[in-house]
């Protein structure tokens, strides 16, 4: 039978169904036995929250997984709550939400050997589009029961908490630390394009040190944006065809374009996956560690989350969290 407390936006909610928990097992693809922990954005995207529950809850009782429901408000450890749960039992850790919901609950899965799950309900949605989970809730779901692959991400580290797609500084981070919840809710993806081209007409360029392994170099740009992920998260744009998130090093790219034109020019070479030949584009490899300093206040944005200001000291983590694609 399932129970559940009443909807507080100030409190997580927990909602369980009380069938007996097995003890940890763990494979390599979905089994028949599973109990799952299911962590939820109430507020990612443009989501009715009552028909997700709905539909989650009747697709794993037909499955006859054991469950439970943790939704979030941003004001808790969810890394320690998912290690928590997998102490108790979970096999299946599934986030529904965007990239900052997947990243935090991946915090509670390096190198563990529970399977993460996505089905993605955010605004960008950069994880789903670079490793082609179905942006469609029932299509997601299916993937679970249906042909799918096991990748093992890797993620960057920063102090103690880890994140799996972006780290950037400069004018993309000043953008996102402007946009507003409800603007994201209100506007989707387009919000982003708006406020770059508004904040592109400034020419707003910095001065980064950049480390990079061993490498050290002093530039002016515009944006430095550490890419364990190729996918921009705007339509079919790429930072780069050969970023991919399981290749066990980061890409660093630097992008040194100080006007609209110049990054027009640049989204004309990514659209047509022609970025090395765009001169205000510069790629490095990190296989280890990234330091980047500015002596100007600009954030740090990190999946989606502004993390600290000025500078960001990154580590390379290989093949950390395991996950469930298409």
């Amino acid at each position: 039978m399932l129970t559940r407390r009443s909807t507080d936006r100030m409190n997580e909610r927990l909602v369980t169904n009380h069938t007996r928990q097995e003890p940890a097992q763990f494979q390599e693809s979905i089994s028949p036995q599973q109990h799952v922990f299911v962590v939820l954005n109430p507020i990612a995207g443009n989501v009715n929250l009552e028909e997700v529950y709905r539909y989650l809850e009747r697709f794993m009782t037909e499955q006859k997984w054991s469950y439970e429901f943790y939704e979030t408000t941003g004001h808790t450890d969810l890394g320690a709550v998912v290690q928590e749960k997998i102490k108790a039992g979970a096999t299946l850790v599934i986030a529904v939400g965007g990239d900052g919901t997947l990243s935090e609950v991946a915090n509670g899965l390096v190198h563990s050997p529970v399977l993460l799950a996505l089905i993605p309900l955010g605004t960008g949605n950069v994880i789903a589009h670079e490793l082609g989970i179905p942006l469609n809730l029932e299509e997601a779901c299916q993937l679970l029961i249906r042909d799918h692959k096991i990748r093992h991400l890797d993620v960057m580290q920063v102090g103690s908490r880890y994140f799996i797609s972006h780290i950037s500084m400069g004018v993309y981070s000043l953008i996102v630390e402007e946009i507003k919840p409800d603007q994201k809710r209100r506007f989707g993806r387009m919000i982003y394009l708006w406020e770059a081209i508004r904040k592109l007409m400034g020419k707003n360029s910095w001065r980064f040190e950049v480390q990079v392994d061993e490498q050290t170099l002093s530039v002016r740009a515009s944006l430095i944006l550490v890419a364990n992920a190729g996918s921009v998260g705007l339509y079919a744009l790429q930072w780069g065809q050969h970023i991919s998130p399981d290749d066990q090093h980061l890409t660093v790219c630097i992008i040194k374009g100080r006007s609209i034109i110049a990054y027009l020019n640049l989204l004309w070479n990514m659209a047509r996956n022609r970025h090395y030949l765009d001169e205000n584009m510069i790629y490095l490899n990190a296989r280890q560690k990234i330091t980047i300093k500015t002596a100007q206040p600009l954030p740090v944005r990190a999946d989606g989350d502004i993390i600290g200001r000025s500078q960001v000291e990154i580590q390379v983590v290989p093949a950390a969290v395991r996950i469930l694609t298409r």
